[in-house]
Parts: structure tokens; sequence; C-alpha cells
């Protein structure tokens, strides 16, 4: 097998527990605009696109639906200190495989502006090699095209390399860029825990995760 010597990690459920401040925001903006109320496994059922993406797609109140994502992004920036934990296990996991000579990047189906919000907030010291955001794709997960994009702008090997999130999308894409790909489900919201396609192993915590990846390097 494989020396393991990049990592491409999903971001929400993965790296950061942001599906309550996210459904809080998105929610807000429906029961004010269009007067319904949705639960998270509504959103669950549409996630793929952006943040803002579902909003602009979804919203039956069409004429104010620029209003409703300002809205959104404000929501989203103000409540998530309040709302997403900064996890010390994902901060240590961070720097060790940094200061163990890991490539690192993220893959992520967010915004770049609600993503761009989210570091800005969690204060990561550890800073990532190429993000690749869903506004930077022509095709979603579980289409490979970002993890594409990674290995291409980086030069890494797809041997080398392993991708991690905790969707189904995301083990779909995964298996078509043909990467090892891994399931996290360490995060209090995982967005699937069951998969139509089966990751390598499922990891319940994370200092399992650094401990089993630094012994593939």
């Amino acid at each position: 097998m494989s020396t393991v010597k990049h990592i491409i990690f999903d971001f929400d459920g993965t790296l950061a527990d942001t599906w309550p401040v996210m459904y809080m925001a998105v929610a807000g903006v429906f029961r004010r605009h269009d007067s319904r109320e949705i639960t998270i496994e509504d959103i669950y059922a549409v996630a793929g696109p952006t943040e803002l993406q579902i909003i602009e797609r979804h919203l039956q109140n069409r004429d104010q639906v620029e209003q409703a994502i300002n809205e959104f992004l404000s929501d989203y920036e103000q409540h998530h200190d309040e709302l997403v934990e900064r996890s010390e296990s994902i901060v240590e996991l961070l720097a060790a495989l940094r200061k163990a000579g890991f490539g690192l990047a993220l893959f992520t189906g967010k915004s770049r502006r609600t993503l761009d919000i989210s570091l800005e907030k969690l204060g990561w010291e550890t800073k990532f090699d190429h993000i690749i955001t869903g506004d930077d794709v022509e095709k979603r997960k579980p289409s490979a095209e970002g993890i594409h994009r990674i290995l291409d702008k980086l030069g890494w090997s797809r041997e080398h390399t392993i991708f991690v999130g905790d969707s189904n999308d995301d083990m779909q894409a995964g298996q078509e860029a043909e990467v090892r790909t891994f399931a996290a489900q360490w995060m209090s919201i995982v967005q699937d825990k069951h998969y139509r396609t089966q990751p390598e192993r499922i990891f319940s915590d994370v200092d399992d995760f650094r401990a089993f990846v630094l012994s593939q390097a």
C-alpha cells in the first residue's frame, strides 16, 4: 500500500461542526421570506450546491433572493461563535500533520464567502496548500472535479493522496478520483452515517485518525 504524503479534507462535518449555524441561518431566511419552516433534513436533501445557491434556487419569494442571501451571510457570521465549537482536536490534528510534512488541501461544497467567515472565526494557525469551494467547480460533489483540480494544481499523485469526508457525496467523489477515501464520523452532526460507496475505513475519533495517518507516512 502506498505511503500517504498528501491529505484533502472536506470541511463541513469533517473539520468543523458548522451544520448548526448553517441550519439556523438558512432556516431563518425561509421562515422570514417564505413563511415556511424547514428541517435540517430538508437541507441535507438539497445539499450539494453552496448555501447561497440553495437559497437562490429554492426561495419561493423570488424578488427577495438577494436580500435573503445578505441576511443569511450576516446571520452566519453573527452566530458562528456561539454555534460552532473550535475543536482543539482538529487544531492539534492539522498542526501535527503539517509538522510531519503532509500536504494539506481543502475541497468543500461551501461558498467561498461562508468558508472565509468560518476560517477567520476558527482561527487555525495551520494553512492549506490549496482550497477548492463550491464556487470554484462546474460540477459539484459527488463529482471529483474539485479533487482533480487540487491534484493538478499541486502536482500531487493519486497514489500518495487521501481524501477525508463525512457524506455519501464525499465517498463517491473520492472513489471517482481514484484516491484512498476515509470517512470522518467524529463530529456531533454527521451528514451521512451509512454509505452507498464504502470508504476504506470509518473513523469516529480524531486522535485515532491522526495515529493511523502518521503510521502510513
